[in-house]
């Protein structure tokens, strides 16, 4: 047990997250702290009055990626289904020639020079191979591993061939492989709730298609780079997972081979599907040490296991939202919110 973490007291954060709602930049900030035995701090602040619970529903957004795809794909590698070294062209065979040499491992740290590219129309489940043609139809924006782009299409990619690899839609493989077996009651793709859900995205919803991304929107609200939806109490039993390296669902081997930095020679960590946190790691506001991986959504969500400090932090809120009203940059202000979150949790533990 983290003792020094149970015994915090949490004022520098509380008042900061007070005071970003108050600035008008968020209006519903979720937060959850714990090591690798379980909870340790939990912490609710909205505009709306006293409305948010464990069970209010946030738009995941990219956290989605080491919800769903990366320990889906981990676990596929556990059973001999997949391997990072293999080509894309092993598992798209029509994909165009310029692809089918790359390997998943690039698309996994957004090596693989695929840029970002939002879905024309919308694709149902017979019409997946439309959407697979498209978004790799466009040239490189840098030869493979030269470079880091992050790429939401590399995502959509893996999702997809994740579905091929055990012929079963990714949100019914979230749910049977990794939601069920961690005990998280209220987080799916394609969210039916209505009452207690943050409102993240300034989009009309379209019934359980909920989601703030167009290119998951356009696969109907199942895709391998967004479309989850949770709420603090799933989210909790997930991080405190994660922070267990996601034993038993994923080896241990993999899970260390997956979680090294792949990208020392790049501006940003990145282990496969993770983000890999180091000195590069302007957010971490010197809250987690080297070695700690995570993931951060543009909604203003945010997940992170912190193994040499026996810590996991997830912070849910709708920041990009309120960006999007007060005519900023979303990227810029949710960035701003977790280094300054970051740096007053540093500041609370070292109390």
């Amino acid at each position: 047990m983290n003792e020094k973490l149970r015994n915090t007291k949490w004022t520098h954060t509380e008042e900061y997250i007070k005071q970003f709602i108050a600035d008008g930049r968020s209006g519903d900030i979720s937060v959850v702290v714990g090591d690798r035995e379980g909870e340790a701090y939990r912490f609710f602040h909205s505009n709306r009055g006293d409305v948010l619970n464990g069970q209010t529903v946030y738009d995941m957004m990219s956290v989605s990626k080491i919800m769903a795809t990366t320990p889906l794909f981990y676990m596929a590698m556990d059973e001999g289904l997949v391997s990072p070294d293999d080509t894309l062209g092993k598992y798209f065979p029509e994909a165009p020639d310029d692809k089918k040499n790359l390997k998943l491992w690039m698309l996994l740290s957004h090596q693989s020079g695929m840029g970002r590219y939002v879905n024309p129309e919308y694709y149902p489940p017979h019409k997946r191979q439309d959407c697979v043609n498209f978004q790799l139809s466009h040239p490189f924006l840098f030869e493979p591993t030269t470079d880091y782009f992050y790429s939401c299409s590399a995502f959509i990619i893996l999702g997809i061939l994740l579905e091929r690899v055990y012929n079963k839609p990714l949100d019914l493989l979230f749910n049977d492989r990794i939601a069920r077996p961690l005990g998280m009651k209220n987080t799916m793709f394609n969210h039916p709730e209505d009452e207690n859900i943050v409102r993240c995205t300034r989009k009309a919803y379209e019934g359980n298609n909920k989601c703030s991304d167009d290119n998951c929107r356009r696969l109907y609200g199942v895709a391998g780079n967004a479309g989850v939806f949770s709420c603090i109490d799933d989210m909790a039993l997930f991080a405190k997972s994660l922070l267990n390296r996601h034993a038993p669902l994923i080896s241990e081997e993999t899970f260390a081979n997956g979680t090294k930095d792949y990208g020392p020679h790049l501006t940003f960590g990145r282990a496969l599907g993770y983000v890999y946190v180091d000195e590069r790691y302007k957010q971490g506001g010197g809250l987690y040490s080297t070695g700690s991986v995570g993931h951060t959504g543009f909604s203003g969500t945010e997940c992170y296991a912190d193994f040499e400090k026996d810590l996991y932090v997830v912070s849910l809120s709708n920041t990009a939202y309120y960006a999007a009203k007060n005519n900023k940059n979303c990227s810029t202000e949710c960035a701003d919110f977790r280094e300054g979150l970051h740096k007053a949790m540093a500041l609370d533990l070292n109390s």
